[in-house]
């Protein structure tokens, strides 16, 4: 308009003018909905954000965390963990942990303790009156901890009292097999030990787990916080954390593994060996399949690069055990285990043929039983992931009827963190439990982890380690230590290559069992261990097989035990007769992948022997094998 000026609108149009102020509307209106769809695309933007972050912490958390575990942590049961074997007067410790319901220590406990001497005469088995034990034990003790009790730290690791476990001097004078049993104010019970034998002997039975995992390859924790947790709460003698070779060789974990394990070994204290597990379980770098589970222990202070993306066949693995034990001097002990599970079960075809690494075989652990054949009249312990039919030729019995010679252990495979005593079999699995794991790190276990008590001349890794290639041991499920000695005509399982020679075929075979059970009560398939209903604490049965049955058995009603039986029948060996044909050639069954020849699966014409006790139907213990040789 003439004579008037225009009024300018922010986008340079004019708005006096109509069509420009039609043009400056549609203008804002474009403007705020850019606005808008920028502030919807950064909103979209950080809710996305935050799903991505938020939920897999909420089905972390829905998995890994459990409320009861997590609050929990109230005193149910104490146990009572000494030496097994100690001479006349030696200064010993007896340590004393509270456990709750999910076998953790309890951080709360506060009750007093007092201690007796029960002791058995080690000839006779009678019991010894207390006026005539010689000992030191022990004075009454208070108990201090935490006000407040709870079950994400664990109570080893708080400050202040004794949290709920306590070590105490003591020392025994009298020859013979003693408990200590101790009185709790707060439970209002009597615990008692695990049995201590007193003697003059130079063999010490010691216990360790050699098989276990920890965050270097799939399990929970650094290796240093495992091997702590092995010796100072566990109460292991021994150890060997045996993570995934293939895993290791990705991350260059091989190093850290080795440096802990040459860390925590400390003579005549605490053993730590050299292990390894090479797992022929295919993926994308492990193209070994089917061969089976192998861990590896060493006798020496390096660990060799051992793993299926390295060694991807059973004769690439042997061939380099050979090469690395000839350079470097040292020994090496190939651990088939959970051999009847699927998808792993072993390959014994590829394990023939070299007894220098084929000495022992894991009859337990967190997986259950490889003992006897998952589908055995006699398999009473069950396993995980148990094929529904039959698979001949895949536990350890029968591969000791195709000629392997393996003597028995016990282990845990545990990944939880927790070695030599697992709480996989309890509620306490779950991953807000230290040390802090992710899913599926951490996984629920039906079983307990097994130990391994091996007889030595002294606590170093050369002893230790002779003692397993000896085969001078006992294998238990859970973490009961019972004392058990195995033998027939004096020839105990060690001695002379664990193997009893007679002069014909019907010679007498003395066979002579003694079992000192352990005194804590046991822990079992999806159960953790309770308080014992003493009318029936010590109901057991003692089993003698003999070339993979069952021969005889006899029951225990008390926490000692001697069983004597004579055989007289002809010794005629035993042999593995279900080999299976494909394309031509002989396998021991359908998923072997190594062809045999049938003929040569065989003892020699050797018996063997192991025994197997029961407890309570949960606490499975084995000793043996023992073979025997006809020599005129």
């Amino acid at each position: 308009m003439e004579g008037k000026k225009q009024r300018m609108a922010s986008n340079g149009l004019c708005s006096n003018c109509r069509g420009h102020a039609g043009a400056d509307l549609h203008f804002h209106l474009a403007l705020e909905m850019i606005m808008v769809q920028s502030i919807d695309r950064r909103k979209a933007k950080a809710i996305t954000l935050v799903i991505l972050t938020a939920v897999p912490f909420l089905l972390w958390g829905v998995i890994n965390i459990d409320s009861g575990v997590m609050l929990d942590n109230q005193p149910v049961l104490l146990w009572v963990h000494a030496p097994s074997t100690i001479t006349p007067s030696e200064d010993a410790h007896v340590l004393i942990e509270a456990w709750d319901q999910f076998e953790r220590v309890s951080s709360v406990y506060n009750g007093r303790v007092s201690f007796s001497l029960r002791s058995y005469d080690l000839a006779t088995l009678e019991r010894i009156p207390t006026n005539d034990v010689d000992a030191d034990l022990p004075s009454p003790y208070q108990f201090t901890g935490q006000l407040i009790g709870q079950g994400v730290m664990p109570a080893w690791l708080l400050w202040g009292g004794d949290n709920g476990m306590h070590s105490f001097d003591f020392s025994v004078s009298t020859e013979g097999i003693h408990y200590l049993l101790v009185n709790d104010s707060l439970t209002e019970r009597t615990y008692w030990s695990n049995p201590i034998v007193v003697d003059d002997s130079s063999q010490r039975l010691v216990w360790g787990d050699v098989h276990s995992h920890s965050i270097l390859s799939d399990g929970s924790g650094l290796p240093h916080t495992l091997y702590y947790y092995a010796q100072h709460i566990a109460g292991l003698e021994f150890c060997s954390i045996t993570d995934h070779g293939e895993i290791l060789n990705i991350e260059s974990g091989f190093g850290q593994a080795e440096a802990a394990a040459n860390a925590a070994n400390s003579p005549n204290q605490f053993v730590a060996l050299q292990g390894v597990e090479w797992t022929s379980s295919g993926g994308p770098h492990t193209p070994a399949w089917g061969y089976g589970h192998l861990t590896f222990v060493f006798s020496g202070d390096e660990c060799p690069r051992i793993a299926a993306d390295i060694q991807e066949s059973a004769d690439d693995l042997w061939a380099e055990l050979d090469s690395w034990t000839e350079v470097s001097g040292d020994r090496a002990i190939a651990i088939p285990h959970h051999s009847v599970r699927l998808p792993f079960i072993q390959d014994w075809a590829a394990c023939l043929g070299h007894p220098e690494y084929m000495r022992l075989a894991e009859a337990y652990s967190v997986h259950g039983s490889s003992l006897v054949n998952p589908h055995s009249p006699w398999n009473v312990t069950g396993t995980v992931k148990q094929p529904p039919e039959r698979i001949p030729g895949s536990s350890i019995s029968e591969a000791i009827r195709m000629g392997l010679r393996l003597g028995l252990m016990a282990n845990g495979d545990s990944h939880g963190g927790h070695v030599g005593h697992s709480l996989t079999h309890t509620r306490a699995f779950i991953g807000h439990q230290y040390p802090y794991a992710y899913d599926p790190s951490r996984v629920p276990q039906p079983y307990p982890s097994g130990l391994t008590g091996a007889f030595v001349e002294q606590l170093t890794r050369p002893a230790v380690f002779d003692a397993l290639y000896q085969r001078r041991m006992i294998a238990n499920l859970d973490y009961g230590r019972p004392y058990v000695r195995f033998a027939i005509n004096g020839v105990e399982p060690g001695d002379g290559n664990s193997t009893v020679v007679v002069s014909n075929l019907t010679d007498l075979r003395e066979i002579e069992v003694f079992l000192a059970q352990d005194g804590s009560p046991p822990a079992g398939y999806k159960h953790a261990a309770v308080p014992w209903n003493e009318d029936d604490a010590w109901d057991t049965t003692i089993q003698v097989f003999k070339n993979g049955q069952l021969w005889a058995e006899a029951p225990v009603d008390g926490p000692l035990a001697r069983l004597t039986l004579n055989d007289t029948e002809p010794v005629v060996g035993a042999e593995y007769n279900e080999c299976f044909e494909r394309d031509g050639d002989w396998y021991i069954n359908n998923h072997s992948l190594t062809a045999v020849n049938p003929e040569q699966l065989n003892t020699s014409g050797q018996d063997y022997y192991f025994v197997r006790i029961i407890q309570h139907g949960m606490r499975f213990t084995a000793v043996g094998p023992l073979w025997i040789r006809i020599e005129a």
